[in-house]
Parts: C-alpha cells; structure tokens; sequence
C-alpha cells in the first residue's frame, strides 16, 4: 500500500500566478452550463407539457398529445447528445450519458400508463445503479472518469500524471466509494420518482391532461434530482479531492499549478 506523503510541518505553498483566474474560469463555464441543462432538460420540456403555465402555445392542437410528450422527450436527448459531443466526454461516464439520453428518447415512443411509466420514468436510475456496480467489479470506478471532469486537466501531460495518481491504492479507494455513493443517490431518486409518478400521474397515456400531470411529478422531481446530486456527488468529489489533495501533502488543490508539480513528484516516487 501506498502511503500518502505527509507534510503537516511543511508551510503552505504559495498560490501559484493565474492559479485564481483559472479557477473562477472554471467556475463561471460550469455555472454556465448548469443553466443551460437546467434550460433544456427541465425548464423547456415543461414548457411543452405545461405551456399555459408559460403563456405559450398549445402545440398539442397540431401535434396531438402524443407528439407534444414525445418531442418533449426527443429535445433533452438532441441537446445532452450534443454537448457531449461538444466536450469530448467520450469516456465510459460520457457514453453512459449518451445511451442513458438515447434510450430515454426510445421509450418515451412507447405508450405506457400507471405502474408501467412510473417504472419507465425510474429506469434510467436502474440503469446508473448497474453501471456503478459493474464498474466496481471490473476495478474501474465509474467516478474515475467523472473526476476527470471535475479536475480538467489541461494538458495531455497532466491527463497522464493523473491517470497514474488515481490508480494509487489511496485514491482508487476513495473513487470506489465515491461510486458507491453515486449509487446510492441513484436509489433513492429512482426510488423517489417511482412513487411519485405513481401518485401523481393516473390519467391513461395520451388523454387530456396527461401530460399537464407528468410535468408535474417532473416538477417536484426536478429539485430533488438538484439537491441529492449535490449531496452525492458532492461527497464524492470531497472523498476523491482530498485522498489525490494528500498526495501531495495537502499544500493545494488540483486547479492550482503547485498541485501538478507536486504530483509529478509523487508519480515519480510510485
């Protein structure tokens, strides 16, 4: 095993110059893009289903009830699809995003009601709890591929330093339980959005006001979705921060320069 380097006598590293801007940069792009899926995952597919809500057009009267739910499903698929392209997220995680995305647009063609949708609505949670799993047993935790986009290494060089820091025994556990933690969150929303779609959506699929009640159960979903991923996946990133921030003695943070020196001295070391 491994044993993190320890520096508790060590005065801390001074912040390194651009350290500070580039880390508001990454703040700002990320915030940034929270809006624009919170715009296109949320806000415009319940526009679609709810639109006096918005004071906008019933698309319903020329596209029927039917093809208002289904592009309703089809247009967070287009723009999850292409921002992912976009980014180059073309990892396990990113293609776990894709099909989850590709296989939501599919099913919302199927015609279900009742116990049935409430199942197809907490599929996609299903669907992340095994990805986790298997990725667990295969020893490559889902989370790892998560991280490198928390992390943004800039560079082909620091990609490489910290693929070799997240596959020392200290962070490869941290990812594990990171992953883990990534599962349970899928549990309880799947868990949430199933007995909540039951309760709520009772209409038969397609009639009048069918789709006014599945954006409601989406809309109380919606929150909960926000604030279990920032608990989640906010530990997770916590546990998996702090085992690669000992690496380096704790004297700074993966978007600070010093970290990158550091870390180059570790994965000498290892």
């Amino acid at each position: 095993m491994t044993k993190p380097v320890q520096s508790s006598e060590a005065a801390p590293e001074p912040v390194q110059p651009g350290s500070r801007p580039r880390a508001h940069r990454l703040a700002w792009r990320r915030l940034v893009h929270l809006g624009l899926d919170v715009a296109f995952t949320f806000v415009l597919p319940y526009a679609l289903l709810s639109p006096h809500l918005f004071h906008l057009p019933d698309l319903s009267q020329t596209l029927g009830n039917y093809g208002v739910y289904v592009l309703a499903g089809l247009l967070p698929t287009l723009y999850i699809v292409l921002d992912t392209l976009r980014r180059r997220m073309l990892n396990p995680f990113g293609i776990f995003l894709l099909a989850g995305a590709l296989s939501g647009a599919v099913v919302s063609f199927l015609r279900l009601d009742g116990v049935y949708f409430a199942l197809k609505d907490a599929s996609h949670s299903l669907l992340l709890v095994l990805a986790c799993l298997v990725s667990l047993l295969l020893r490559r935790p889902l989370f790892e591929f998560l991280f490198y986009g928390i992390v943004s290494p800039d560079t082909p060089a620091r990609a490489r330093q910290l693929s070799r820091a997240l596959a020392l025994p200290p962070v490869r556990r941290a990812l594990s339980w990171a992953t883990g933690l990534v599962a349970m969150k899928a549990v309880v929303l799947g868990l949430a959005s199933y007995f909540v779609t039951v309760r709520l959506v009772t209409l038969p699929f397609g009639v009048v006001g069918f789709n006014a009640q599945v954006a409601y159960a989406h809309a109380l979903l919606f929150p909960l979705a926000i604030i279990l991923d920032l608990l989640f996946y906010g530990a997770a990133a916590w546990l998996t921060l702090r085992a690669t921030r000992r690496l380096t003695g704790g004297r700074a943070w993966p978007w600070e320069k010093g970290f990158w020196d550091e870390l180059e001295g570790v994965s000498s070391r290892n």
